[in-house]
């Protein structure tokens, strides 16, 4: 006679009890140390790069920070590396795992291994009012345009100067710089006419300097990105795995890109 009300109470109960998930399995190699130490350029802000205090901050950053914390509660060693040299330091295991902007592509792949975090978009900003009218990639065509060494963008862009040759049009010139910073100096003094960077960053600074910059060719080239993991290291890889999974599921993933303001770079 009462099983149905006992049922929907229990029902209810279930609907009502938070979420528990096991917890990470901790590498072997990891099990009697008390820290983890993370290669970064910190050098992509809102996800990597120093305060004023000369503190990590970003989006990145705090997942790193996470990922320790729930694989037993380790601190965090940030060894910073030019982000072209990231992958390099990490397969010379002069870290644990890459935290930041690490785009993923198949070349990537192929020498480690990868997990997702959430998606990026590349795009080109350019000094207050857009002097220059750029509004497309096309526009680039004989303009000193800045990019950071190693990244995806430039690769982009040499492939667009590919396309402007073929089109009988001038070529960009790209010019190169080991920091974001650098380059929106480079860009502020009119050094160059536009810096290829990605969505995230390009908004941070036009955030920040409004009267200075603002984007001049709209996101595109959307791609996963990720933290890079050594192929030899696959308890680290499902361990890392999971904490994202978990963090997706109990409500903090979401949280986190929310306090970043890069609602829009959700994993799908």
């Amino acid at each position: 006679m009462h099983k149905p009300a006992a049922l929907a109470a229990l029902v209810s109960l279930s609907l009502c009890a938070p979420l528990v998930f096991a917890n990470p399995t901790v590498p072997d190699r990891l099990q009697k140390v008390d820290k983890v130490t993370y290669c970064s350029g910190m050098d992509s802000p809102p996800l990597v790069s120093f305060d004023a205090a000369q503190k990590p901050v970003g989006l990145t950053i705090d997942l790193g920070v996470e990922i320790a914390k729930r694989l037993g509660g380790k601190k965090v060693e940030w060894r910073v590396i030019p982000f072209s040299g990231l992958v390099p330091a990490l397969l010379a295991q002069q870290c644990d795992m890459i935290v930041d902007q690490l785009f993923d592509k198949p070349e990537r792949r192929e020498v480690i291994n990868i997990v997702n975090y959430m998606y990026s978009s590349q795009s080109v900003v350019v000094p207050k009012g857009n002097p220059k009218g750029i509004k497309s990639l096309d526009d680039l065509s004989g303009h000193k345009v800045a990019v950071l060494n190693g990244s995806t963008i430039k690769t982009l862009l040499d492939a667009q100067n590919e396309t402007l040759t073929k089109a009988g049009k001038p070529p960009l010139k790209l010019v190169v710089y080991n920091t974001d910073t650098d380059a929106f100096q480079a860009l502020r003094i009119s050094q160059v006419d536009a810096y290829g960077t990605t969505v995230e960053t390009a908004g941070y600074y036009a955030n920040m300097a409004p009267d200075l910059f603002q984007e001049g060719v709209p996101a595109f080239s959307r791609i996963l990105t990720g933290l890079g993991i050594r192929k030899g290291d696959p308890q680290l890889t499902a361990a890392v795995q999971q904490v994202i999974s978990d963090m997706r599921s109990d409500g903090s993933y979401t949280q986190l890109l929310a306090k970043w303001h890069v609602e829009s770079d959700k994993l799908d």
